[in-house]
């Protein structure tokens, strides 16, 4: 058999769609999952292109859900800072993802603050560009999101919330036929959360 290196060649023109330009920035709710939860058995992914999830399900038992992080601010914006950078040095994507949370008291440093620092995470996020595939975008899909940062700031009263991690491709979006087939899976997922 013949040595194939892993890098393909470019197969699409560097340009932009003149009559459908692109929104920035993401809408207020998105989806934090444990990746002990996932089934990753009956992940379906793409057949022709590996960095799109067709569908993704979580596995059964007490406790086992996605939780909604609900970013409803206008400034600072909803995942204000989240970010995709490529890294010569390990030739990998570093993907960061920023999101407030207002919680206080002993409840809010359990149930959320202090497992962040401690888990491995999925987050789904909602972009604010509705044009199908790239919609939806997963962060921490091939290796997990763990926290590097968590900072409360009284004077504005939120934890900001940041969670790395370093991945082989630098998108991996949630896409099934359409955006409207897209966005009612991820409403049946946030529907059990």
């Amino acid at each position: 058999m013949a040595f194939t290196p892993c890098l393909g060649k470019i197969a699409a023109n560097i340009d932009q769609d003149c009559n459908n330009p692109r929104v920035a920035g993401y809408e207020s709710i998105a989806l934090l999952i444990n990746r002990d939860d996932i089934d990753w058995s009956s992940i379906t992914v793409d057949s022709s292109n590996p960095r799109i999830v067709k569908t993704l399900a979580l596995n059964s038992g007490a406790g086992i859900k996605p939780y909604v992080i609900y970013n409803p601010r206008v400034n600072p914006a909803p995942f204000n800072g989240t970010q995709t950078e490529f890294s010569a040095d390990n030739n990998n994507y570093a993907k960061t993802l920023q999101f407030y949370f207002e919680g206080i008291g002993g409840g809010a440093s359990m149930d959320v603050v202090e497992p962040l620092k401690s888990g491995s995470y999925l987050v789904i996020l909602q972009r604010k560009d509705h044009r199908g595939d790239g919609s939806f975008q997963i962060l921490g899909y091939q290796s997990g999101l763990v926290a590097s940062a968590q900072v409360q700031d009284e004077e504005t009263g939120y934890w900001l919330m940041t969670m790395n991690s370093n991945e082989p491709s630098a998108e991996i979006a949630f896409f099934n036929t359409d955006y409207v087939t897209t966005k009612a899976a991820f409403d049946t997922l946030l529907a059990s959360a």
